[in-house]
């Protein structure tokens, strides 16, 4: 017997083919953009001799910055110019929400401000987005793809600018070199328990307030240079990352766990917890 298939239900399978090959495609293409953006950054991350690190560097810090670098920093530790970080995540929207699971490649620079942080958000099998956050010469931007393909959200401006160059200082505390002072970044005393961290880039200033405990681990930073970014257009509220669970990579003294918290005028709203599963340096 010949099967005979109506033609409503073969214009039907050719739509969803030629939908399918050109989601396909448009993923195969947003991923080609992602890997041009990791390869201008590292492309552009400086190539001076940087002295290794000494507590002379440090001596006319802030004495809570002073005891953070001799408790990340062994003595001729060399400068790190850039790290990739693998990570997983659990991410929400709002209180109300539910969590969602993230799993993340981040190319960071330890040199000039800098970083392609690479996603996939996993709702459930059938439903994903990948999401890519940048800063790099000045400019951040951020884009959500329905699985990889079809934007859902893009963003920049001034209020990406600040919060992208926000998230670069605060997740120096990967690279712990990078939060040695530079040309763009210097650091402010406060007390014996905190110190104001300030990045300057391409016009863009953010500033922070950086805890650091006994130990000399930094346990928490504060900022109110960061835009929540909603339907609605940014809300500029504080932030604040805390640190925590501590372990030494390469000699170097990291936070293997941090909390993404805005601290809303009704109450704190916990968003995002990061678990770094693996990092890498790199010195030249």
């Amino acid at each position: 017997m010949i099967w005979s298939i109506p033609k409503e239900v073969l214009i039907l399978g050719v739509v969803v083919v030629t939908l399918i090959v050109l989601v396909g495609m448009s993923a195969l293409v947003s991923r080609l953009f992602v890997r041009r953006h990791i390869s201008a950054l590292l492309a552009s991350i400086g190539k001076q001799t940087l002295p290794n690190f000494s507590q002379a560097l440090v001596a006319d810090l802030p004495v809570p910055v002073q005891r953070y670098f001799h408790y990340a920093l062994r003595e001729g530790q060399p400068n790190i110019r850039y790290a990739i970080l693998r990570q997983e995540a659990q991410f929400r929207h709002s209180p109300e929400s539910s969590w969602f699971d993230v799993r993340a490649t981040e190319y960071i620079s330890g040199m000039e401000p800098g970083f392609v942080w690479d996603a996939v958000l996993k709702h459930h099998r059938l439903f994903w987005r990948t999401a890519k956050l940048t800063y790099h010469e000045g400019r951040g931007s951020g884009h959500i793809k329905l699985y990889g393909a079809i934007s859902l959200q893009d963003v920049e401006g001034e209020e990406t600018d600040a919060s992208m160059l926000f998230r670069f200082l605060c997740e120096l505390v990967w690279l712990p070199t990078g939060l040695l002072p530079t040309r763009t970044l210097r650091w402010e005393e406060i007390d014996a328990t905190s110190a104001r961290a300030v990045i300057t880039d391409e016009g863009t200033t953010v500033q922070a307030i950086v805890h650091v405990n006994s130990i000399g681990q930094i346990e928490r930073i504060v900022t109110t240079d960061k835009y929540r970014d909603l339907k609605s257009g940014f809300e500029q509220h504080q932030f604040t990352m805390q640190c925590r669970e501590y372990r030494e990579v390469e000699g170097v003294m990291i936070p293997t766990e941090v909390d993404f918290v805005w601290n809303m005028p009704h109450g704190d709203f916990e968003y995002g917890k990061f678990l770094v599963t693996n990092i890498r340096y790199f010195y030249r």
